[in-house]
Parts: structure tokens; C-alpha cells; sequence
């Protein structure tokens, strides 16, 4: 009817699982490349570890806002779709700006937009699936990993072939199919808005949750040393001889393992528990931020990338099903912006501003040990954080449900 919107027509499960897939060609168009793309532009590792330190700026502080306005004023999908087309805008303008200043300027701006994707998918995908069927997240969670490892091949060979600087307008146009796919997702309004004080929904959650400042702790200091890791990787294997072939081929090694971990994190969630699983996560990341250290050979380095996509995968398929146990529905996108502004707001401040002077003064060695000791003591925290029945552990009534029906998704893949 002219005037009003119509309901899409594509099947909920398609459309949430579809909408994974083309996040994950936005995420490897990025992420994976980034520090060589800085590079690319004549930045030396101190000055990428402070443009990445600012885009962290922009996480922080918007992340929470986004995340307000999700739940408790414009819904999630008109704020991921805003916040899409910001991103998109941004990454197709990206070579026009030149010199360290004006880099950072610019990512700050194109951080802005990026980081109301994220919480917004996860809380569309937590709504879909409803309180018993959550923690089967990580089924639907692997699409974007499967994307993601797709797509690091893919961009990482044109890269090789026509130059880093096409990362940043190939993040763009994948930007583009997300907000086109985003029309199959059925528009949703705030509702059941939880009271709340000056914080807005932020302040809601810590209401809600008072153990989240725990977990918090716990995803701070793991992710300061991911950051501190993850940022500088692309930039060892390329100094030991490789190229962004290579990186692509790291990383998509690293999405394949994530598919596979992702899918399985659901039956760990249940014999295992969330808290014992985010524990096993830090872990796995302690022992492959080790080995990128000690270990000079880039193949070889690009190869134990598969380390980072179990530890990913491990950790941010807990991390999403932590925020569905402790929060209402209503809280899902504010909870979810938190985790994400601690994670890769403050994480990138402290691990990649700091990262990069270490990485240049002191070696890769030494920042990659560092970092291991990080994710170990991350563990620790969230050992003790998490200790609550309710995360500890599920119970073996229910490890036998079917969650969601093979004939409502495309979950085999």
C-alpha cells in the first residue's frame, strides 16, 4: 500500500541467516587487510596503531549509543540499516584523504557508522531464535564465518594483483549488499522498554546484570591482548616475505576452523557451560598468540592463524549467549553494545596504541608474549566472573533439544 512498508516476503530464518552472510564479505574486506592497507598509505606501525587507537575512540563512545537507540527509540534494523549506509559511504571515500591525521579522521567517521552492525545482527539473530532456542547462536553465527574465510581468498588474490589500496572500496560495496539484503528482515519496534535512569538503556543493563561488570573485566583484558596480537599479524608475514595472498590465505584458513568451532559451540554451551567454554576461548587464544611469536617463518605463521578463528569463534559465540541469559529481549542490543565497546573499544585503545609502539621497539616476540599472558589472565577473570548456575552449566535434560528444524534453515551446510 503506498504510504506504508511492506512486510518482507523472505522466510525469517533465511533472511537472519542471509543477512550473516553478507556481513561476513564486509568483515574480511576489512579487517584481515587493514594494517597493510595503512601501510599502503606510508604509515609506520606506530602511526597504525594509532589510527586504529582512534577508530577504537570512535567504538567507545557511539557503540553504547547505538546500542541505546536500537532498544529503546528507532529499532535494530533501521539503526543497522543507518548505520550500513554510513559505512558504506565511508569506505568508497577512504583514498581520497591522505596523511596520518587525516587517515585517522577518517576512520574515526567511518567507525561510527561500522560499529552499529554488529550488536544489531546479533540481537535480530538472539530475537529470531528465542530464550530456548539460544544457544544454538552459533549454527546461524557460522554463515558469517563461512562468508568470512570466502571471502579473505577472494579479496585477499585481488589485492595481491591490484594493491592494497582496494581494500578500503571493496569494504564499501560489500557494505552496499548488506543493506540491500537488510530489506528481507522483517522491521522491528522497541517494546517493553525497561525503566531506566540517566544512563539510558546502558544504565538498564548493569540494573539487570550486575555480574556483567565481571565479565567485562574478563573481556577487557582478553581482548587488549587480541588486539594487541590480531593488528600486528598482517604486518609480520608481510615484513617475513609474504603478501596479502597470503594474509587472505591465513585468515580464510582461520574463517574455515571458526565455521566448524562456531557450529559446534552450541552442543559445548551445553556439556560444558558457558563459563567453562569462554575459559577454553582465552586458552586457545593464549597458546596461538604464543606461537605467532615465537615462530618467524610467515607461512607457517599464516597457517596458525586457525588458532584465532577457534578462539573467535569460542569466545563470541559465549559472549553473545552470555548477554541473552543475563538480559531481558529488550536489552539485547544495549547488552551486546557494551560487550562490543569493552572488546574492540577500549581493547584496540590499550592493545593497539600500545601494540604498535611495542611491536616497533621491542619486536614481535615480545608483544605476541605479552599478549599471551593477557588471554590467560582474561581466563582467569572470567573463570570466576561467570560462576553462576545459570552459566556454569545447563543441564543434560536439554542436550538433546532440537533447536531449530532442518527444514527452517540452511544450517547444513
Amino acid at each position: 500500500m503506498p504510504g506504508r512498508l511492506r512486510s518482507p516476503t523472505t522466510p525469517p530464518a533465511i533472511a537472519v541467516q542471509g543477512l550473516f552472510i553478507v556481513v561476513g564479505f564486509v568483515i574480511a574486506a576489512f579487517f584481515p587487510f587493514l594494517a597493510i592497507y595503512l601501510k599502503g598509505r606510508n604509515l609506520d606501525e606506530t602511526q597504525i596503531g594509532f589510527v586504529i587507537a582512534s577508530m577504537a575512540v570512535a567504538r567507545l563512545i557511539f557503540l553504547p549509543l547505538w546500542g541505546h537507540f536500537a532498544d529503546t527509540r528507532l529499532g535494530r534494523l533501521t539503526v543497522l540499516q543507518v548505520g550500513t549506509v554510513g559505512a558504506a559511504l565511508g569506505g568508497l571515500v577512504m583514498n581520497r584523504v591522505s596523511g596520518m591525521v587525516g587517515i585517522a579522521a577518517a576512520m574515526f567517521i567511518l567507525s561510527i557508522f561500522m560499529v552499529s552492525v554488529g550488536p544489531n545482527v546479533d540481537a535480530i539473530a538472539l530475537v529470531h531464535l528465542g530464550e530456548d532456542n539460544m544457544s544454538d547462536y552459533g549454527r546461524i553465527r557460522g554463515w558469517e564465518s563461512l562468508s568470512y574465510a570466502a571471502g579473505c581468498l577472494v579479496f585477499g588474490a585481488i589485492l595481491q594483483v591490484a594493491g592494497v589500496t582496494w581494500a578500503m572500496p571493496i569494504y564499501g560495496i560489500s557494505s552496499i549488499l548488506v543493506l540491500g539484503w537488510s530489506m528481507t528482515i522483517k522491521r522491528d519496534r522497541p517494546e517493553d522498554v525497561p525503566e531506566h535512569g540517566k544512563l539510558g538503556a546502558v544504565g538498564a543493563v548493569f540494573k539487570e546484570a550486575p555480574r556483567f561488570w565481571g565479565f567485562l573485566a574478563a573481556i577487557l583484558i582478553m581482548w587488549t591482548g587480541f588486539n594487541a596480537a590480531w593488528n600486528f599479524l598482517a604486518i609480520k608475514i608481510e615484513s617475513g616475505g609474504g603478501g596479502p595472498f597470503l594474509v587472505g590465505i591465513g585468515t580464510a584458513m582461520g574463517g574455515f576452523v571458526e565455521v566448524f568451532v562456531m557450529r559446534w559451540s552450541s552442543r559445548l554451551h551445553r556439556r560444558l557451560g558457558l563459563r567453562s567454554v569462554y575459559a577454553l576461548g582465552c586458552g586457545v587464544y593464549a597458546m596461538g598468540f604464543l606461537l605467532w611469536g615465537l615462530i618467524a617463518n610467515p607461512t607457517i605463521v599464516a597457517a596458525l592463524t586457525v588458532f584465532e578463528g577457534a578462539g573467535f569463534a569460542l569466545l563470541f559465540t559465549t559472549s553473545v549467549v552470555v548477554v541473552g541469559r543475563l538480559l531481558p529481549e529488550s536489552l539485547y542490543s544495549s547488552g551486546n553494545s557494551i560487550t562490543g565497546m569493552v572488546a574492540f573499544g577500549i581493547g584496540p585503545i590499550l592493545g593497539a596504541g600500545i601494540g604498535g609502539y611495542v611491536y616497533q621497539h621491542a619486536g614481535a616476540t615480545t608483544l605476541y608474549v605479552g599478549a599471551s599472558v593477557l588471554a590467560l589472565l582474561g581466563g582467569f577473570v572470567a573463570w570466576f566472573a561467570l560462576a553462576t548456575p545459570t552459566l556454569t552449566f545447563i543441564g543434560p535434560d536439554q542436550l538433546d533439544v532440537q533447536l531449530i528444524e532442518p527444514t527452517d534453515t540452511l544450517r547444513d551446510i
